[in-house]
């Protein structure tokens, strides 16, 4: 029983509680009705709002055991990262401890532009390069049916070894029950950057609805090999660009399918 319909059934019963206490009391300074009839309604009337209210509790209690089984079900599909990642969260002082959201995966994309115009993409979740061109971050979550089919605001940053943010964005997603692969639609310049980055541990943190979910931590490397020339891109505004489409179902199952060969 959600709130709405238990408070129309408090004020009914309030409504027939009250008739039926003047029945009662009718009974009793009237010969036109049998006391014992009087307190007959009024017991039968304290029997239906018990049997109304643990009806309702038992139902409650039904469905948060099926949100709860639902919720641990889906933590034994948690990766390595996400793992780590919702532990690092619930020790952070912005903890989402409490959330039913369960982070199945976190990580990156490491995008770079190829000479005709297109994209070479490959998944990253523990480390990167500053010479890498662009770092685009995403989640997988698991929301259970009472935390589902809403629009929730998801945050995405980036900080350095120093602790200085380096990315973030807001953007709003609908959460569906089940299972969610949310890739942030911008990314962030690496290569081409406006502003001094250091290497070393990062940290991407994702929130969901102000409430930290995941704090993932990676490297990243001065170089990841060879030096490859830097160049500014027009589209670039604050080390920030749009990033392309991509079906990120198909990379994961891609690096599912190599890791398994």
């Amino acid at each position: 029983m959600n709130s709405t319909s238990r408070r129309v059934t408090n004020i009914g019963l309030a409504l027939l509680g009250v008739l039926v206490l003047l029945v009662a009391f009718a009974s009793v300074s009237s010969a036109a009705m049998s006391p014992v009839v009087g307190f007959g309604i009024v017991i039968a009337y304290l029997v239906a709002v018990f049997f109304l209210y643990r009806r309702a509790d038992l139902g409650a209690l039904a469905e948060s055991l099926q949100r709860r089984q639902a919720t641990l079900t889906a933590a034994t599909r948690m990766s390595g990262a996400a793992r780590r990642a919702a532990a690092r969260a619930k020790a952070h002082p912005d903890s989402g401890y409490g959330s039913e959201l369960t982070v199945l995966d976190v990580g990156m994309l490491i995008n770079e532009r190829r000479g005709d115009g297109g994209w070479d993409r490959r998944i990253a979740q523990e480390s990167a390069a500053l010479d890498d061109e662009f770092l685009q971050p995403y989640v997988k979550l698991f929301a259970p049916a009472g935390s589902a089919e809403r629009h929730v605001t998801l945050t995405f940053e980036f900080y350095d070894r120093s602790g200085r943010l380096q990315f973030s964005h807001n953007m709003t997603d609908y959460l569906r029950t089940g299972e969610n692969l949310i890739l942030c639609e911008r990314q962030l310049a690496l290569r081409s950057a406006q502003q001094p980055m250091r290497a070393g541990t990062w940290d991407l943190r994702v929130k969901v609805d102000g409430v930290l979910v995941a704090l993932h931590n990676f490297n990243m490397a001065s170089t990841g090999g060879a030096m490859r020339p830097a160049t500014r891109l027009s589209a670039v505004r604050d080390d920030y660009e749009e990033a392309p489409s991509v079906s990120l179902e198909e990379l994961l199952r891609e690096q599912a399918r190599r890791h398994s060969e």
